[in-house]
C-alpha cells in the first residue's frame, strides 16, 4: 500500500507519517546522519584564462561548497590546494590557499617557472577532506602553457601502427618560419612505466624528419638536439592511443532485463582512447531481427526490448570503420524488480517493473534523494506507477533506488532534474565599443526581480579572444557543480548539456543511464561502513609523536616549537605519545621542534607528521585528435619572443648559442649526471621547499612514503638514493635545508647510479650541492628536529595598468595582455544596486570576452558571458 508522508523532517524536505516502520525510521536516521555528520564538499576553480606564457601566474578563484545544496556557507574546510600536473603524472607545483573573509572565498595563484616545458597541463583543485572521495571527484581543468624558447622548434608528428608490439612515429622539426632543421642530430629517449629509459641518437633527413619505432607500452618520447647544437632544446611528445577499437556497453534501465516487460536499454560506445564513438546496430530476438538503432549523441543511444519468456537477445554493432561486433545482452530474469523513469512537464513519472515469477520480499520501498537530500521514501507492495512533483527537487542529479526492508538494493536509476529559472547577473558596459588603451566601466548587478534582495559572491575575467580561444564545450561552473563533480569517469563536452541546444535534455538523460553513481553508497551507509581517513582541515597544526629511545611512546613529554617567523609554542604529548600544536604559518616557514621527556631528559626521538596527498594524475584525454588539436594550437599561438617592459624581445638561435653561460659544476657527479640544474635554474623556482624544487626541476620525480611511513623520492616507481654534498643523507635533511643554500642539483640515472653506488643507487641518484653553514646545523640529537611544512600562500594582487594620463596612454611599448582584467571577488549584497568595475583595454584590437561566474548565498549558480568590441585608436 502507498503511504503518504506527513511529518516534515528538518533539513531533508521529507515528510513521514507518525506510524512509520522501524526500517523507514532507520533509513532516514542513518542517511540524514551520514549527510550531515559526514559532509561532502565540492570545489570549482575559475581561472583568469586557459592559455599562459611561462613566467606568468595562473590566477584563480576557488568556490568550495557543500555537495548537498551548493551553499558556500555550509563547508568546514578552511584551506584548499591547487596542483599543476604534467602529462607524465608529475607534480609541477602545489600551493595552499586559506579562506579570505567569506569561508568559501579562496583566491590565489600558481606561478609558472620560465623553464616549464611548453604543452598541456592539468590544474587540480581540492580541499584536504575532498581526497576521501577519490581522484575522480577532484576538480580538473586543462591549461596550455607557451614557452617562447620551446616555440623556436615546431614539431609535426604522424603516428601509425607498426608490427605487433610497436608503433611508428614520424616527427618533423621546423623553425618558427616553417623551415626544416635539415640533417640535424637529435637524441630521443622512450619511457615506459617501470623501465629504465634508453637514450639513442638519430639524424633528421633533408626535410627535418626522423622516423622511430616505439614499444606500445611507451607513453612519451623525449627529443633534444645532440650536444645542444644549434641550441639547447627539449620536447616531450606524448603518444596517444592509436587503436580506434571501441568498447560498447549496454545498460538495461533499472539494471536487469525482466521477463514480461518492455524495457529501455541504453548503450555507450567508447574508444580505447576514452573518447565517444558513434555506432549503428541491429537488435535480434534469437536469430530474428526486430529493431535497428544508432547513437544519438557522443556514442550514446537507447532502444526498447520486448522481454518475452523463453527468448535470448543479441546485438550486432557497426563501428565507423565498418567492422561489425556481436554482443549478447544479459539473460532475462523471471524474478526481480526494476525501475523505469521519465519526466513530463513539472512531474517525475516512475513505474516499478516486476519479473513474471517475482514475489514481493515483504516490504519494498522507493527511496529518492538528491545530493544527499532525502526527497521521498514510499512503500511499494504491488506493481506501481507513481508521480512526483519536481518543484521541491534542487537542480542536479536525483538518485532513485528500489530497496527492501533489509536495505538490499534491487534497482537504481539516475535522473537529472533541471530548474528552468536561474538568477541572472547583468553585465552592462558604459559604451558599445572602445579604443585601444581605453577605459572600460562595467555595471554588475542582479536582474531587476532580484535586485536588492539576493546576495552573492562572484569572480570576473576579461580576455582577448585573439590570444585566448573561447571554449564553448568544456567544463564550467554549472556543468561541474551539477554534473561532472557527481559522476565517475570522463564526460565529453559537458557544457553542451547546459547550452539549451535542441536535444540536450534527451542526451543528458542518456548520460544518466550510462554513468555510475559513486558519491553516496546506500548499502554502505546503512551498514555504517564509510571511512574518511583525510580529516577536515579547519586550521593549521604541527603534529607528531615522541618515543623514547626504546621505541615506546613517551607520555607527558614536553615539546617546544620555534619558527623563522618568530612563532614560539609549547605543548605536551598525550598518553599515546602524540602531540598537536595549533599554529598559523605562511609558506616557506622553517621550524625547529625540541622534545624532552616528562622528567626533562633528552633521551627521546621526535617524528613530525607530514601531509598525505593523492598521487598526481593527468587524467584528461590524450587522443590522436587531441594531439593534432594541440599541435594546431601551438602552431597558431606559439611565439619565439616575450615582452619586457613593453618591448618585444626575440629569442634568436645565434644569441642563445653565443651567450650560453658555462655550467659551474659543484660536484663530481654533476658532470656525469643525466639531468642537472644550476643555481640559475633553481632561482626560477620560487616559494617551494627543497623537495618541492627537486620535483619541479625534474618532472617524474615523486615524493612518496613507504610502508613504514618514511618519505622517499621515486622516479618511475624506483626509489632514488639521496646525497647532499656527495654524502648520503635522509629525507629529513632535505626538508630542513633552506632553498637559498642550494648551489646545484643533479640526477644520475639507474645505470650511472649502479656503477657508482651499487644496488642502492640502481633506481637513480639525487645529489644536492649546498653552501656549508647556510642551514641550521643538525644537532645530531633525535629530540631536536628541523623541518618545513606547506604553509598558506601570501596574498598578491593582479596588476592592471592605468592609462588615465595622456603621457602614459601615448607612451611607447606594446601592451599585449592576454588577461585584460581579473577580479576574484565581486560581492553583490542586498541594499545595493550593484558594483561598478573599471579597467583599461590593451593594444590589441578585436573582440574581448567578459566571463562572470559565482554562487549566491543560497547556493544558486550563476554564469554570464558578454562581449566587448575594441578598435584601433586613431
Amino acid at each position: 500500500m502507498k503511504r503518504s508522508l506527513l511529518l516534515l523532517l528538518p533539513a531533508t524536505g521529507l515528510s513521514i507519517a507518525w506510524m512509520a516502520t522501524s526500517f523507514e525510521k532507520d533509513v532516514l536516521a542513518k542517511f540524514t546522519a551520514h549527510v550531515y555528520a559526514i559532509p561532502h564538499e565540492k570545489l570549482y576553480m575559475h581561472t583568469d584564462k586557459s592559455v599562459y606564457v611561462t613566467g606568468e601566474k595562473v590566477w584563480f578563484r576557488a568556490y568550495l561548497v557543500n555537495a548537498r545544496d551548493h551553499a558556500p556557507g555550509g563547508v568546514y574546510s578552511r584551506f584548499i590546494y591547487a596542483d599543476l600536473v604534467d602529462q607524465r603524472d608529475s607534480l609541477v607545483a602545489r600551493v595552499k590557499v586559506a579562506g579570505r573573509g567569506d569561508t568559501a572565498c579562496f583566491h590565489g595563484y600558481l606561478p609558472l617557472p620560465r623553464s616549464l616545458p611548453q604543452g598541456n597541463y592539468c590544474l587540480r583543485g581540492y580541499s584536504y577532506y575532498m581526497q576521501n572521495d577519490g581522484d575522480d571527484f577532484l576538480f580538473k581543468k586543462q591549461i596550455r602553457v607557451i614557452n617562447p624558447r620551446d616555440s623556436r622548434v615546431r614539431t609535426e608528428v604522424a603516428y601509425r601502427a607498426g608490427q605487433a608490439g610497436n608503433h611508428v612515429m614520424a616527427v618533423r622539426f621546423l623553425d618558427v618560419s616553417g623551415a626544416p632543421y635539415s640533417r640535424a642530430f637529435l637524441t630521443h629517449e622512450a619511457r615506459a612505466d617501470g623501465r629504465e629509459p634508453r637514450v639513442k641518437t638519430t639524424r633528421a633527413d633533408e626535410n627535418g624528419e626522423v622516423i622511430i619505432r616505439v614499444d606500445t607500452a611507451v607513453k612519451h618520447v623525449k627529443f633534444g638536439f645532440l650536444d645542444g647544437k644549434p641550441f639547447s632544446f627539449t620536447r616531450h611528445l606524448y603518444l596517444p592511443r592509436l587503436n580506434r577499437d571501441a568498447d560498447v556497453q549496454f545498460f538495461p534501465e533499472g539494471g536487469t532485463l525482466l521477463v514480461g516487460n518492455w524495457q529501455n536499454v541504453a548503450f555507450k560506445a567508447v574508444g580505447t582512447d576514452g573518447m565517444p564513438v558513434n555506432v549503428e546496430g541491429e537488435l535480434y530476438q534469437d536469430s530474428t531481427l526486430i529493431a535497428t538503432f544508432a547513437s544519438r549523441h557522443d556514442g550514446m543511444g537507447v532502444f526498447r526490448v520486448p522481454v518475452s519468456p523463453g527468448h535470448r537477445f543479441s546485438v550486432v554493432t557497426r563501428l565507423p570503420s565498418g567492422e561489425e561486433r556481436h554482443h549478447d545482452l544479459p539473460v532475462p530474469s523471471p524474478v526481480g524488480f526494476g525501475l523505469t523513469v521519465k519526466t513530463s512537464g513539472d512531474s517525475l513519472l516512475y513505474r516499478v517493473l516486476k519479473g513474471e515469477q517475482a514475489l514481493f520480499p515483504g516490504d519494498l520501498y522507493l527511496f529518492v534523494h538528491s545530493a544527499g537530500r532525502v526527497m521521498a521514501l514510499e512503500r511499494v507492495n504491488r506493481l506501481y506507477t507513481g508521480k512526483m512533483a519536481l518543484a521541491p527537487f534542487p537542480e542536479g542529479i536525483a538518485h532513485l533506488l528500489l530497496v527492501d526492508g533489509q536495505g538490499a538494493v534491487y534497482s537504481e536509476r539516475l535522473l537529472f532534474v533541471r530548474q528552468r529559472e536561474r538568477p541572472r547577473v547583468k553585465i552592462v558596459p558604459d559604451r558599445s565599443a572602445y579604443a585601444t588603451r581605453d577605459r572600460v566601466t562595467l555595471d554588475i548587478g542582479f536582474e531587476p526581480a532580484l535586485e536588492g534582495t539576493e546576495r552573492g559572491s562572484f569572480s570576473i575575467t576579461v580576455t582577448d579572444d585573439s590570444q585566448v580561444p573561447v571554449d564553448t564545450t568544456g567544463d564550467h561552473i554549472l556543468s561541474h557543480l551539477l554534473l561532472t563533480s557527481e559522476l565517475k569517469g570522463h564526460i565529453h563536452a559537458p557544457a553542451y548539456y547546459f547550452s539549451g541546444a535542441p536535444g540536450a535534455d534527451e542526451a543528458l538523460d542518456l548520460v544518466m543511464m550510462t554513468h555510475g553513481w559513486r558519491r553516496f553508497d546506500f548499502p554502505a551507509i546503512m551498514r555504517g561502513e564509510i571511512a574518511r581517513p583525510y580529516p577536515i582541515e579547519r586550521g593549521q597544526v604541527v603534529s607528531g609523536k615522541v618515543d623514547n629511545l626504546w621505541g615506546k611512546r613517551s607520555k607527558a613529554a614536553n615539546v617546544i616549537l620555534l619558527s623563522t617567523s618568530g612563532i614560539v609554542r609549547m605543548g605536551e604529548t598525550d598518553d599515546a605519545g602524540h602531540f598537536s600544536i595549533d599554529v598559523a604559518f605562511p609558506d616557506s616557514t622553517r621550524f625547529v621542534l625540541q622534545a624532552l621527556s616528562e622528567k626533562g631528559r633528552r633521551g627521546v626521538a621526535v617524528t613530525i607528521d607530514k601531509d598525505a596527498f593523492l598521487p598526481p594524475r593527468y587524467t584528461l584525454p590524450r587522443t590522436l585528435e587531441a594531439r593534432r588539436e594541440e599541435e594546431a594550437f601551438f602552431r597558431a599561438h606559439g611565439q619565439n619572443y616575450y615582452y619586457e617592459q613593453g618591448e618585444k624581445i626575440y629569442l634568436l638561435d645565434e644569441v642563445t648559442v653565443t651567450r650560453r653561460r658555462q655550467r659551474e659544476y659543484r660536484s663530481f657527479y654533476d658532470r656525469q649526471a643525466r639531468y642537472y640544474a644550476d643555481s640559475a635554474a633553481i632561482a626560477e623556482v620560487r616559494g617551494a621547499s627543497v623537495p618541492g624544487i627537486i620535483q619541479q626541476l625534474f618532472p617524474g620525480v615523486l615524493l612518496e612514503r613507504d610502508d613504514e611511513g618514511e618519505e622517499y623520492f621515486s622516479y618511475f616507481d624506483r626509489r632514488l638514493y639521496l646525497l647532499a654534498n656527495d654524502f648520503e643523507e635522509r629525507m629529513e635533511f632535505f626538508h630542513a635545508l633552506h632553498p637559498d643554500a642550494l648551489l646545484s642539483i643533479s640526477m644520475l640515472d639507474g645505470q650511472q647510479g649502479r656503477m657508482y653506488f651499487g644496488e642502492q643507487g640502481a633506481g637513480g641518484v639525487i645529489n644536492v650541492s649546498y653552501k656549508f653553514g647556510f642551514t641550521p646545523a643538525s644537532p645530531g640529537r633525535p629530540n631536536i628536529v628541523p623541518f618545513t611544512l606547506l604553509g598558506y600562500q601570501k596574498a598578491d594582487q593582479f596588476y592592471v595598468p592605468k592609462y588615465d594620463i595622456d603621457s602614459v596612454r601615448t607612451a611607447r611599448g606594446h601592451d599585449s595582455r592576454r588577461t585584460i582584467y581579473w577580479n576574484p571577488v565581486v560581492n553583490l549584497s542586498p541594499g545595493k544596486r550593484g558594483e561598478q568595475l573599471s579597467f583599461y583595454t590593451a593594444d590589441t584590437p578585436g573582440r574581448y570576452s567578459v566571463l562572470l561566474e559565482g554562487i549566491t548565498a543560497g547556493g544558486r549558480i550563476c554564469r554570464e558571458r558578454h562581449a566587448l568590441i575594441v578598435k584601433t585608436r586613431r
